[in-house]
């Protein structure tokens, strides 16, 4: 594959799908990656995919770099769906939220945010 990004954005992004979402559907694991491409591009969330991946607050935005899963291998499926986010697959519009309501029922997301769609086991907020 010809590769139009630096392969550090394949990577990280490859990896937070995986942990993330690596036994959703890849329809699920593409909305995961668009969500941090969403956060990217928006200016409320830092610049880079590394950046949004590993953002903290009172503590990480995403629950897998908290618990050091995020360092796991991410499989086939995750770089496959990583490469598709970067070449512009789109699940999930402008979400820049998921949450597994089975886990987060009664998320921040849930309450303050647009549902947009439910893949697999997430649920995406704008």
């Amino acid at each position: 594959y010809a590769m139009h990004y630096p392969v550090e954005d394949l990577y990280w992004l490859s990896h937070i799908i995986q942990a993330e979402a690596g036994q959703q559907p890849l329809a699920g694991q593409i909305g995961v990656g668009n969500v941090v491409i969403n956060r990217v591009n928006h200016e409320d969330f830092p610049d880079t995919i590394t950046e949004v991946v590993f953002q903290k607050g009172d503590r990480a935005m995403f629950t897998p770099v908290e618990s050091g899963v995020i360092h796991q291998v991410s499989d086939e499926r995750s770089l496959i769906a990583a490469y598709l986010v970067l070449e512009g697959y789109n699940t999930v519009g402008e979400s820049l939220y998921f949450v597994n309501p089975t886990i987060g029922n009664g998320s921040w997301a849930a309450a303050n945010c647009t549902f947009v769609i439910r893949i697999g086991d997430h649920d995406f907020y704008a």
